[in-house]
């Protein structure tokens, strides 16, 4: 097997078949590899995967914590549990030492998702300090047990039709000692839950409890069971990395497409260059022979003109380009039949392998009514290039179509849409 390299491709040989491999396409497949071995090494850092919770440090304020616990039930199903986390707490010495002043007032509304405090079945909204003024806030109710420091219902155990009265109790404290009490009757009522909902609960309920029972530690331990079956967890914003492995195939397939379709383009402008060309070419070849040059000084006469409007600038013409490989080939010493043959293959055009045909049948035969027949080659030449300016007008006209039909849309759109709103 062979190695070799050109134009932005590698290029393979064996057995005598060549294959083609793009360095781009190459580098957009380890551009994908190696993102995805980054995101499984950042993803191994995760410490929910050992279940456990990093509470923010002493003023840092509480953080809701929201996760997958997997292995629930004996399905080994996966929920989602959003459970709050409270900062880390000082210790009595500590809270001597470090409590600020705060300020603040009680919000007016805590019911949250409930209609009133007639009928609380969700969870209320019991903020433990009070974002405009710093006040902190300390909330009881009694009886006991029916509703958590979070707000959450634990009414379970209520009858459904009756209900439990709940004295709920703020405290609010602005840090120097001084506090107000503000009693609210709150009528609990058991939630409406699913199984689904209640094993969730019951989760939340046992990791909120752990949580408590540590809270002047740094963190806590999540639970590794639920009712005899294993848990698992893993953060919710966690994100399966194995798709980046598609990344780079994916971006190298799109280049390919891109490159060919730049490549179709290219050889399209080229072919309409080379119609447009066609004519003006037969038409000069046309005039040297009439003045009596040869073929070969025509021809010669036609690139020398086509260099000098290069020297200034001109743009370059597929065409003449063609003509002056030719005259090249020419004058390293290949023949000249063989050099208009290979002309009109390298055009590649129905027209032009008819002139290279001409051209070459002329060398053979020596045919003395060349002129005439370049004659009526540029009659047809000039009169297929009307043809094809009258379908590029066409086909410009026909692209002008979208943009005036989406006006018409706008239009339409702006006389009935009043109309409309006239009857309702």
């Amino acid at each position: 097997m062979r190695f070799g390299y050109q134009k932005g491709y590698w290029i393979f040989r064996f057995n005598g078949k060549q294959v083609f491999v793009g360095v781009n396409e190459v580098l957009c497949i380890l551009a994908g590899i190696i993102l995805f071995f980054a995101m499984e090494v950042s993803g191994r850092d995760d410490p929910l995967k050992e279940g456990y919770i990093r509470r923010n440090e002493y003023g840092k304020g509480e953080e809701e914590i929201v996760l997958i616990a997997e292995g629930i039930g004996d399905a080994n199903q996966a929920m989602e549990v959003v459970f709050p986390v409270e900062e880390r707490r000082y210790t009595k010495e500590q809270t001597k030492k470090e409590l600020e002043a705060l300020t603040g007032r009680l919000p007016d509304l805590i019911l949250g998702e409930n209609p009133s405090t007639d009928q609380v079945r969700t969870k209320l909204n019991l903020i433990p300090k009070d974002s405009k003024t710093g006040f902190h806030i300390l909330w009881s109710s009694a009886p006991a047990g029916l509703i958590g420091y979070d707000g959450e219902i634990y009414g379970e155990s209520i009858i459904q039709d009756q209900g439990q009265l709940v004295n709920l109790t703020a405290e609010v404290s602005d840090g120097y000692g001084t506090s107000k009490q503000i009693s609210i009757p709150i009528q609990v009522f058991p939630p409406l839950l699913s199984e689904e909902e209640r094993q969730k609960k019951e989760l939340i309920e046992e990791i909120v409890r752990r949580e408590k029972q540590n809270r002047t530690e740094e963190g806590f331990y999540l639970p590794s069971e639920y009712k005899g079956g294993a848990l698992s967890y893993r953060s919710r914003d966690e994100t399966d990395s194995v798709w980046l492995l598609l990344i780079g195939p994916v971006l190298a397939i799109l280049m390919r497409a891109r490159s060919a379709s730049q490549e179709k383009q290219l050889k399209k402008d080229r072919e309409k260059k080379l119609l447009l060309d066609y004519s003006e070419v037969v038409s000069k070849l046309q005039i040297f022979l009439g003045a009596g040059m040869t073929i070969r000084t025509a021809w010669e006469r036609i690139v020398l003109d086509y260099q000098k409007l290069q020297e200034r600038g001109e743009e370059k013409r597929p065409a003449y380009e063609e003509m002056l490989q030719t005259y090249y080939q020419i004058r390293s010493g290949t023949a000249e039949g063989k050099a208009y043959g290979e002309f009109g293959r390298r055009c590649m055009l129905q027209p032009y392998l008819k002139l290279a045909g001409l051209l070459e049948q002329n060398r053979r035969t020596g045919t003395k009514n060349l002129r005439y027949l370049l004659q009526a080659e540029m009659t047809d030449a000039f009169e297929q290039r009307k043809n094809f300016a009258r379908r590029q007008g066409e086909e410009a006209a026909t692209k002008l179509l979208i943009p005036l039909f989406l006006m018409l849309g706008v239009v339409m759109v702006i006389v009935v849409v009043p109309a409309f709103l006239t009857f309702f």
